[in-house]
């Protein structure tokens, strides 16, 4: 995985590699020569560079693989609510009641197995997998008309970078292993998805996301969809982990947890980073904060 290659970076600032903007396409394009290079290091071969070289090229993995997911939740938030394809423009729920779009059903069917398959690639991203070069491509093939072209904006944000740390998040994923044999985990992006995704593998679990975002999006609640009732009902019977990387007053794990845990049969809540002035304790925590 990447974490063997970040084992020296600052986690308290949070690198300037956060900040980029690159189209969909160029986005996925982008990642598969990092993904190789790293791979065939981590392997024994000649690699490239020396630590720092190999280390930007983590970073730029560690940082991009998660617009995957990103872009691929708008999208299909946009196909179930009614809401324009922009290339540039994130909406918030509320506007569906001034557009009110109808979207084919095949239309929305394939943004969510687009969301999926998001999940699956920048998984397989930070796993550093051999076969990802021609995953992407397939996965860029087979992307809807326009998206290619949608342009994304990374901006630095020190509590995503924070929880993002390896450590953190292996340390986190070895306390929940020892008292909750995980069967998914359920996280609410967007922020959660760099650190969601280390977790994730750390464990070995499923991994899903729903938007739920208070604070940068105006989202009221968990925004959840026939089709994320579907795929959680199918899940019912197993034992969710419910993630929020950052908790510093806890309202959006306190709701995000609230709405989820009668999905499933049993369920616990983690986040990375909890600040001590906190009002929630999740069952989890990697780490106590005090600022």
């Amino acid at each position: 995985m990447i974490d063997r290659f970040l084992e020296g970076e600052d986690w308290d600032e949070p690198h300037p590699d956060m900040d980029f903007e690159l189209t969909y396409g160029e986005l996925i394009a982008g990642l598969e020569g990092p993904v190789s290079t790293l791979g065939g290091a981590a392997e024994g071969g000649a690699g490239y560079g020396g630590y720092e070289e190999r280390a930007a090229l983590a970073r730029a993995v560690l940082v991009r693989a998660p617009a995957l997911v990103n872009v691929a939740l708008n999208f299909k938030i946009c196909a179930e609510h009614g809401l324009p394809f922009h290339p540039t423009q994130y909406y918030e729920l509320a506007e569906a009641r001034r557009y009110r779009l109808s979207h084919p059903i095949g239309e929305i069917e394939g943004a969510n197995r687009l969301f999926r398959d998001a999940i699956e690639l920048a998984r397989s991203a930070y796993r550093l997998d051999g076969d990802f070069g021609g995953r992407a491509r397939a996965f860029a093939a087979g992307l809807p008309g326009g998206l290619p072209g949608f342009v994304y904006t990374g901006k630095r944000d020190k509590y995503t970078w924070r929880a993002s740390e390896p450590a953190k998040v292996r340390a986190l994923a070895g306390t929940v292993a020892a008292a909750f044999p995980v069967d998914l985990v359920v996280a609410a992006a967007h922020g959660s998805i760099m650190p969601g995704l280390l977790l994730a593998e750390y464990l070995g679990a499923p991994l899903y996301f729903l938007r739920f975002s208070m604070f940068k999006r105006n989202d009221e609640a968990p925004i959840v969809s026939l089709a994320d009732e579907a795929w959680l009902a199918e899940r019912a019977d197993g034992r969710a982990l419910l993630f929020d990387e950052d908790v510093a007053k806890g309202t959006t794990l306190t709701i995000f947890a609230e709405r989820l845990r009668p999905r499933f049969r049993e369920s616990r809540t983690a986040c990375v980073i909890r600040h001590a002035g906190s009002g929630l304790r999740p069952d989890f925590a990697a780490r106590t904060w005090w600022d």
